[in-house]
């Protein structure tokens, strides 16, 4: 039996934080309800979607962050719409939303009001900034806290300025950091059979990324310059380097792999070198040692240096774009990777990506539904809920 079996979710996020803290949950067999706007559903649906796509309002953006679940289409602000928000969460187990904080409460659903009806509710609330403090109120998104939290002043080159990671990493991040809160209250309320409110914020989720660089930042006061592609271990033998044909990465961190490469490179004379005899002295002349070992790596291919470098022990490994990473076969050994069946606008099945995570046992989910259309559950969800066929029809009336 999967960990989360039996568990009902109820689901009032959109974009991609809320969405993927609820798909972790549902990979592993809860039963989670999403509850999406009439119409248009989540705003995720056309954003990096083709045309096609983007009419039927299933992007890739969305999919990837609303496998195995259900979809309700409630107008939260109708009479009967708020009836049924609070017969869900009044049954519910875990309800998270990512509202600007103060929405909630103005819809009838914040932690205060459902604790009343549902006191051992697992409560997850996920935001920019947190629900308290002076900053609570601002809206947030994943590239204006990258910019905010100091992640763009560690990314970039010294010619270039900081630079924007090139995917929704604070999003996906803090959706993982808030199904890892779910799951500890969860333990929690088993343990004592109390509820709990979470509060999960992308701003506190960022700079816990970069908390190597934040304790360096709090215990000696360093700010890191812009490195661009080099390593911050300041090593000849650390890097990136052009081959013959394309790019790789050099990750020598201790002595031993570091005199590896050099070996593995034709350059041992070089450790008899004073500037290069020693771990200090290779962090002090680093640059000097670079200058000597780009034109030995330039003279052959890639997968000439990989397979050579990887014989000396070095951690090595070529630049890839993200098409050569998702075919590599290693995939297959690891269920990343979610058959989603055919699309409502396509003719072929889907792969996505699902639980990075194996587990020997009862592990997540390898295939799952089609994702759902706007709504496509509400009959049912509603019928769940005890509605009547008149009401439910009502109810669906006001969702066209």
């Amino acid at each position: 039996m999967r960990a989360f079996k039996g568990l009902r979710v109820i689901d009032f996020t959109r974009a991609l934080s809320g969405p993927m803290a609820a798909q972790m949950l549902a990979l592993l067999d809860a039963d989670v309800v999403k509850v999406v706007p009439p119409g248009v559903g989540d705003q995720l649906r056309g954003v990096l979607a083709s045309p096609e796509m983007a009419e039927k309002r299933l992007s890739p953006a969305f999919l990837t962050g609303n496998l195995r679940k259900r979809s309700l289409a409630l107008d939260l602000k109708s009479e009967l719409g708020q009836e049924a928000a609070e017969r869900l969460v009044s049954a519910a187990d875990v309800v998270i939303e990512n509202f600007v904080p103060g929405t909630a409460k103005k819809l009838g659903i914040d932690y205060e009001t459902v604790r009343k009806a549902n006191s051992d509710v697992i409560y997850c609330s996920i935001s920019g900034y947190g629900q308290t403090g002076p900053r609570a109120s601002e809206k947030a998104y994943d590239s204006a806290i990258q910019a905010d939290s100091g992640m763009m002043s560690l990314t970039g080159f010294p010619e270039t300025g900081p630079t924007r990671i090139g995917f929704m990493l604070v999003d996906v991040t803090t959706g993982v950091s808030a199904a890892y809160a779910i799951a500890a209250a969860l333990y929690r309320r088993a343990m004592t059979g109390k509820g709990q409110f979470l509060d999960v914020a992308m701003y506190d989720t960022a700079l816990q990324l970069m908390c190597c660089q934040g304790a360096d930042y709090l215990v000696r006061g360093h700010l890191p310059p812009l490195m661009g592609n080099e390593s911050p271990m300041t090593q000849p033998t650390a890097g990136t380097f052009e081959t013959l044909d394309g790019m790789i990465l050099l990750a020598t961190l201790t002595s031993d792999q570091q005199e590896g490469a050099f070996k593995a490179l034709g350059l041992a004379e070089l450790l008899e070198d004073p500037r290069f005899s020693s771990e200090l002295a290779r962090h002090k002349h680093h640059e000097e040692g670079r200058e000597l070992i780009r034109p030995v790596l330039r003279g052959q291919t890639t997968q000439d240096w990989l397979k050579i470098l990887k014989a000396y022990g070095v951690p090595v490994q070529a630049v890839r774009d993200l098409g050569q990473a998702l075919s590599d076969p290693q995939l297959d050994h690891r269920g990343l990777l979610v058959e989603a069946g055919k699309l409502h606008c396509t003719s072929d099945p889907v792969t996505l990506l699902g639980a990075p995570f194996v587990a020997n046992e009862d592990g997540p989910h390898q295939k799952a539904e089609p994702p759902f259309q706007v709504g496509q559950h509400s009959r049912e969800v509603l019928e769940e809920l005890g509605f009547s066929a008149s009401e439910i029809t009502k109810c669906l009336e006001t969702t066209r």
